[in-house]
């Protein structure tokens, strides 16, 4: 039985929202809201809500406030940028409207009556969730998408332990040029013109219509075509599923890719996890460095383990 910890942190309801921002919210949905159902998930304390308005129109709202936790309305306010810059045929939920007063920061968003898939991954699922990741790799990023070196913050990671590595395992620490290379080689590998939505885990996606559609585009970026189906796989890797290094193999996006430089990426990741597990947690946010400390376990097993590396 897996012991992976929780994917989720304590959210605000629709309730405490402050009141302008609710006003404002239900001026751009045009009907005043009479039911709202707190979305459980992810991590994030702001509120994320599927709502029901007067006139019966529906919607899926998310809001935050810097007090809540100072990076979340820069997380959503880079959502609206991205959202409004994606193709029509790319699954993401439709950008309806949005609120921005400096402070808190909110998105209104097309409600996907879909279903989360099932942990650990299995079956249809993960053709389908491969069938979306697919399409985005064929998909040009808009120019006013922000490059995957500029976006992330996956590349220096190393650079980062190696300046300051007060509490980080004394056996990554033997390894730091290993890693460090693999982040020069990573630097490299990982440019590219796709559309990268760089948070495709199992809590970002809902199947609707057997298909696969990604929420929670934040992070969106442009760079190599692979970058995201090698995050699926280290997700099967962190949350349960297939065998990861025989998707990869399979993958008509990740089977030519060559093996290092797939494995070049997820010691990046290694390094983020670590990283950042060693922090205390930010305001808001109680179970994200316990997340991160399994992250940063299971996928050192993978640089480890890995057939389709080793």
């Amino acid at each position: 039985m897996s012991t992976r910890p929780v994917v989720a942190s304590p959210r605000i309801t629709w309730d405490e929202v402050p009141r302008h921002v609710r006003a404002a919210i239900e001026q751009t949905l045009g009907s005043p809201v009479r039911q709202a159902a707190t979305q459980i998930g992810g991590f994030s304390p702001g509120t994320a809500v599927r709502v029901v308005c007067e006139d019966g129109r529906r919607a899926f709202v998310k809001a935050a406030g810097l007090a809540l936790n100072p990076e979340t309305p820069g997380l959503n306010r880079a959502e609206i940028h991205a959202l409004a810059l994606l193709p029509d045929d790319v699954p993401a939920p439709k950008l309806l409207g949005s609120y921005d007063d400096g402070d808190w920061v909110a998105l209104v968003l097309e409600d996907i009556e879909g279903r989360r898939p099932a942990l650990p991954w299995a079956g249809e699922d993960v053709g389908m969730m491969a069938a979306t990741l697919g399409v985005l790799s064929r998909t040009a990023g808009h120019p006013d998408l922000p490059e995957f070196a500029e976006k992330t913050g996956v590349l220096p990671a190393w650079d980062n332990i190696a300046a300051d590595s007060d509490g980080i395992d004394p056996r990554l620490l033997d390894r730091l040029p290993e890693m460090t290379g693999a982040q020069v080689l990573a630097a490299d590998v990982t440019r590219g013109p796709a559309l990268v939505h760089w948070d495709a885990r199992n809590d970002n996606v809902l199947i609707r219509d057997k298909q696969a559609v990604l929420l929670d585009w934040a992070w969106a970026c442009r760079g190599a075509p692979w970058l995201d189906t090698l995050l699926l796989a280290l997700d099967f890797e962190v949350q349960g599923g297939p065998d990861a290094d025989e998707f990869l193999r399979r993958n008509e996006v990740t089977r030519e890719v060559p093996a290092a430089h797939l494995r070049a990426v997820v010691a990046c990741f290694l390094g983020v996890f670590a990283d950042r597990s060693r922090r205390p947690p930010p305001p808001g946010l109680p179970t994200i460095r316990m997340w991160q400390a399994h992250c940063r376990d299971r996928a050192l097993r993978w640089i480890d383990e890995g057939t389709v590396w080793t």
